[in-house]
């Protein structure tokens, strides 16, 4: 059996073992003699940490919710019938397949449109125009899935509809554009005519949306299909879904990549992977993303990470500079301790154990404070910001506690340089 005796001699063993409580008793005494400076020390790591932790825990939160909100400014996928197949339309019995592919969970709405043009009567004129058919709200029921709610109010939430949204097969919305040439209100009739069919709608609200949809009419999609005589068709569908930003790898060619890389590219919320795993449940389509919002999606979304990491380090940074300048003061008023020490003997590695090791048992405990109110404070600016509460998942812990030893070492750099330069006959001689 080999004991540390074989190699250390008797004498210096009992110095290395009579270091130990020795080390533990000059700790004690200088947090007892010093409450103040290690308060200061404490709190400087502490709302470093919680800061840290609380931006940290919620960074991905927010993201996620900045995703959410993000979706109300519009669809970010567009499915239209591919050339070759279906003669121009997709088949209204493929939508709920959308609500089974692997990221349909990340699908938070999406609608189908049926168009036609044709000719409104209303109040003595007449014009040509788009008639939309469309979900305004379907429950959806899927076997084995839960049941939702699709349609264009909930992924157009910032449509302005004067009135309210149609529910009965011959109430119908109007574009504000359209209306105001027609000269008609929310409670006129209005008579639409395609191919010599004739059908009458009560107009029930005006909508606003500062883009083309003003210069059409929305009525229920069966109603149009009817009217159109395209039963179980729609021509596209738009499909709102939550993704990650683009980068380089999300915009290479599919056909181009290697199985591994088509593999990692299609289990990643990419837009063009999402597109791709809608097109693959709808016979005869083509799904390709709306680049005007998924880019500036993307763009915005980075931005925001960024930020939040640059306020972390400027927190961090922050907090390391109070607990240098702490130090410094402490390190003034210890410079006769610290040549006492030098002049009986101690060498520059057990000074400096004695003062990174205040520190770090500082740290430990700043680590755990700021962890505590870092969550606190994740909280209360997520109740602020989006209205809801956040869970702090459980690695922020181990992060709260290596950020309190990197600020503290980050501030005892220069400080200890400056106690290890200390000349005892100077000091000592005063």
């Amino acid at each position: 059996m080999v004991l540390l005796c074989d190699f250390v001699p008797p004498c210096e063993i009992m110095i290395l073992f009579l270091r130990v409580p020795l080390l533990f008793r000059i700790l004690k005494n200088s947090f007892l003699k010093r409450p103040k400076a290690i308060f200061l020390i404490f709190l400087s790591i502490a709302m470093g940490s919680a800061v840290a932790t609380a931006f940290l825990g919620i960074a991905g939160e927010i993201s996620h919710k900045m995703a959410l909100e993000l979706r109300s400014y519009g669809a970010n996928i567009l499915i239209e019938p591919s050339a070759a197949e279906g003669g121009g339309f997709l088949r209204e019995e493929d939508l709920p397949k959308i609500k089974t592919v692997f990221w349909k969970y990340n699908i938070t709405g999406f609608t189908p449109y049926l168009f036609g043009i044709a000719e409104f009567s209303a109040g003595g004129r007449k014009e040509r125009g788009v008639i939309s058919g469309t979900w305004f709200t379907k429950q959806l029921e899927i076997p084995g899935e839960d049941v939702s709610i699709q349609g264009i109010k909930g992924i157009a939430p910032w449509w302005e509809v004067q009135g309210r949204w149609p529910e009965a097969a011959d109430e119908a919305i109007i574009g504000a554009a359209l209306a105001k040439r027609l000269n008609i209100s929310s409670g006129s009739e209005i008579t639409v005519t395609v191919r010599g069919e004739t059908r009458k709608f009560d107009i029930i609200g005006i909508v606003t949306t500062g883009g083309y949809e003003e210069e059409q009419l929305f009525a229920p999609l069966v109603t149009v299909q009817s009217l159109l005589r395209q039963e179980g068709k729609i021509s596209r569908v738009q499909v709102s879904a939550l993704t990650v930003p683009m980068d380089d790898f999300g915009k290479k060619d599919p056909a181009t990549m290697t199985k591994d890389e088509f593999e990692k590219w299609y289990c990643t919320a990419y837009v063009t992977s999402v597109a791709k795993n809608v097109e693959e449940v709808m016979a005869g389509s083509r799904a390709k993303p709306i680049w005007q919002i998924a880019s500036a999606e993307g763009a915005l979304l980075k931005k925001l990470n960024s930020v939040m990491l640059l306020l972390t380090l400027l927190a961090l940074g922050a907090s390391a500079t109070a607990v240098s300048t702490s130090l410094m003061a402490s390190m003034a008023e210890r410079s006769p301790e610290i040549a006492l020490m030098k002049a009986v003997g101690a060498d520059r590695f057990q000074i400096s154990s004695i003062f990174i090791g205040e520190t770090l048992i500082i740290s430990l405990a700043g680590g755990v404070s700021g962890y505590l109110i870092g969550g606190q404070l994740a909280e209360l600016i997520s109740r602020t910001v989006f209205n809801s509460t956040i869970a702090s998942p459980l690695w922020l812990f181990p992060t709260a506690i290596i950020s309190a030893f990197g600020v503290a070492i980050a501030g005892s750099v220069v400080p200890l340089r400056r106690a290890l330069l200390i000349e005892p006959v100077r000091v000592l001689k005063g």
